[in-house]
């Protein structure tokens, strides 16, 4: 399969012509043969085989960044929707410094239902709330003009691109602020403009995620100023 070809494939499809090669997410190898666990896209590289899956619930890991929705409080912190299968929560010894006492300070003082944070993960428990935190740099409370974009995790590494390429690409032509939620969520910062222009571009590359030369596509359509084609639609 050449690098530019996208091979699609289903659940239980034998892999052809990789017997050697190792088995990454969402294959499986019994003896030498290579078959499929997921519905989506083949990804060969390294001598590796895996399937980029078509649609995903994200799954969070330690260490992701993620952009969250403070949606409840409890005794001792947030709750905050990251858009899994569960709720994350946020422990006031992440946000509040010292000692807590909820006698005499109220979290929403410090964040509120609906403030948007972007937050990275600490720990994914097998049961109960993941455990996220604001502590570090580029973490805490969105503020200012801020835009959001809403995308199926999965579609992020197409976003992203080989090595970072999709993204710098968008990134040199777009300019502002563009932060990428590992669940999906994207933060740009900058004007109205720019975003309607960020936005016809991620839309695309959602639409056409398996489409060989996008990125050649992406770049045209960046160098005329815009994420619509020449009769002015959306792609």
């Amino acid at each position: 399969m050449s690098g530019s070809e996208r091979k699609i494939v289903f659940p239980g499809e034998q892999i052809r012509g990789y017997g050697s090669y190792a088995p990454g997410e969402g294959v499986i190898k019994q003896g030498d043969k290579l078959t499929s666990c997921l519905f989506g896209i083949l990804s060969v590289s390294r001598r590796e085989v895996s399937v980029i899956p078509y649609k995903e619930v994200y799954r969070p890991k330690k260490g992701d960044v993620v952009v969250g929705v403070v949606v409840g409080y409890g005794n001792s912190g947030w709750f905050v929707d990251i858009g899994s299968y569960t709720k994350a929560f946020l422990h006031v010894s992440e946000v509040i410094k010292g000692r807590f006492d909820s006698r005499n300070v109220e979290l929403s003082d410090h964040l509120k239902i609906g403030d948007v944070i972007i937050a990275k993960v600490t720990d994914v428990p097998r049961i109960g709330y993941f455990q996220i935190t604001i502590k570090g740099k580029d973490l805490g409370k969105v503020t200012g003009d801020a835009y959001f974009i809403k995308v199926n995790p999965v579609k992020l590494r197409r976003i992203i691109g080989r090595r970072g390429s999709m993204i710098n690409l968008i990134k040199d032509h777009i300019g502002g602020e563009i932060i990428l939620g590992k669940n999906g969520v994207i933060v740009y910062k900058d004007g109205y403009e720019s975003f309607q222009k960020l936005k016809n571009i991620i839309n695309l590359i959602s639409e056409k995620t398996f489409a060989s030369g996008l990125t050649a596509h992406v770049a045209e359509l960046l160098s005329k100023g815009s994420g619509r084609d020449e009769r002015g639609k959306r792609q």
